[in-house]
């Protein structure tokens, strides 16, 4: 084994002691090894990479982290082109398209490793614009096809603290403050994202445009892997994996996969005549 793939796919995997004990090993037994965050949430991921990123520099480790969202280049339906672990990116921002199932693309723009915007055109729904700072969902913009912002959600911490309609010509027809984790009433745009968030319990008019009044909770909007992928053909999350850990490795006989112990036996189906090992 020349190579080694140590994959943290959970939040226990990083708590795992065996984890940067295993990669120092590794290390100094002069084998090159590459450490995979594949979390599904997205802000998660980023929490831990930059985590482990610190804890293996505290060992004087060359380990090399990746967050797989930094791999993921584009989509297709239900193919997923990764980029190599060898891929390092260049300090200009990217921009990554995904052309995903009921007709919805998303793009996404990431400064380094860094999200800062994302656009997500939708059929016969409000198009959406988020904006990031340092990881965090900053404001949410949906728009219609005219380029018309429609309504606004602002977010403090990761949670929505804000949220105003504007009518056709940017005019504010009604603002109000989140109040969390509380179910109410709201007064929601009848073409809006949230108009199919709950049930309508009264229709009002704002200057003369039909407006739904719409029970609905307005939850945090973070994104994870399950914007990207839709799960068929896969089984579970644990073929999802395998399968990407095959694309990255490509049946490289000389790369060994490092598992969580707990993850061994639900994964071990899927990996084939690939070298796996637990930590």
């Amino acid at each position: 084994m020349k190579k080694a793939l140590v994959l943290v796919s959970d939040a226990v995997s990083i708590k795992n002691p065996y984890l940067i004990k295993t990669i120092k090993k590794l290390v100094n037994n002069q084998i090159r090894v590459t450490v995979l965050v594949m979390i599904l949430d997205y802000h998660l991921a980023a929490k831990v990479t930059f985590k482990l990123t610190k804890a293996v520099a505290r060992e004087n480790s060359e380990a090399k982290i990746i967050n797989w969202f930094d791999l993921l280049h584009e989509q297709k339906g239900i193919a997923v082109s990764l980029q190599t672990l060898d891929t390092i990116h260049s300090g200009e921002p990217e921009k990554r398209t995904f052309e995903l199932p009921e007709h919805e693309k998303i793009e996404r723009y990431f400064d380094k490793h860094d999200l800062i915007m994302e656009r997500i055109f939708r059929q016969d729904r409000l198009a959406l614009l988020k904006s990031f700072a340092d990881g965090t969902l900053q404001t949410q913009y949906y728009y219609d096809d005219q380029q018309r912002v429609r309504e606004v959600v602002h977010f403090q911490d990761g949670q929505p603290t804000i949220y105003e309609v504007l009518n056709n010509t940017n005019q504010q027809l009604y603002q109000f403050i989140v109040k969390q984790p509380r179910l109410r009433n709201y007064r929601v745009a009848s073409d809006s994202e949230f108009a199919a968030r709950g049930a309508i319990v009264e229709s009002d008019l704002f200057k003369g445009t039909p407006r739904n009044t719409v029970r609905i909770e307005i939850s945090n909007s973070q994104f994870s892997v399950h914007d990207y992928v839709t799960w068929r053909p896969y089984k579970n999350v644990f073929e999802f994996y395998a399968g990407q850990l095959r694309q990255l490795i490509d049946n490289d006989q000389t790369t060994g996969i490092f598992i969580d112990l707990e993850l061994v036996e639900s994964m071990s189906p899927y990996l084939g005549t690939l070298k796996t090992f637990n930590y």
